[in-house]
Formats: structure tokens, sequence, C-alpha cells
């Protein structure tokens, strides 16, 4: 038979939040560094009147 895996310990919960908030430090950086960038393009606007319009199936009177 083999070995038994090494009990691990547990996680804490502020640990998880902790790794978590880092993440998004470092998602909201690379996101803001990407805007700046002088190579992003600039987007086109969203028509998101035209697609709401395109949702509504039915009018309630």
């Amino acid at each position: 038979m083999g070995k038994r895996p090494t009990p691990k310990k547990r996680k804490a919960k502020s640990a998880g939040r902790r790794q978590h908030s880092v993440f998004l430090q470092k998602e909201v950086r690379r996101l803001r560094n990407l805007q700046n960038s002088p190579y992003a393009a600039p987007t086109e606007p969203k028509d998101k009147a035209g697609k709401a319009l395109k949702g509504i199936t039915r009018i309630k009177a």
C-alpha cells in the first residue's frame, strides 16, 4: 500500500480574501495600464439603446 498524504493546514478565510484582493489590485492595474497605453486602439461606442430595444419582446399596456 502507498503512503498516506501529509495532512495539509486549513487555509484561513482572511488568507483567501487577501489573495482575492491582491488579484483584483493586479487586474485593475493591468486594465488601467492597457487603457493608458499609447498602442491602445480607440474603441467604438456600444449601441446599448438599440440592443435594449431588440431585447424587448412584448410591451405591457
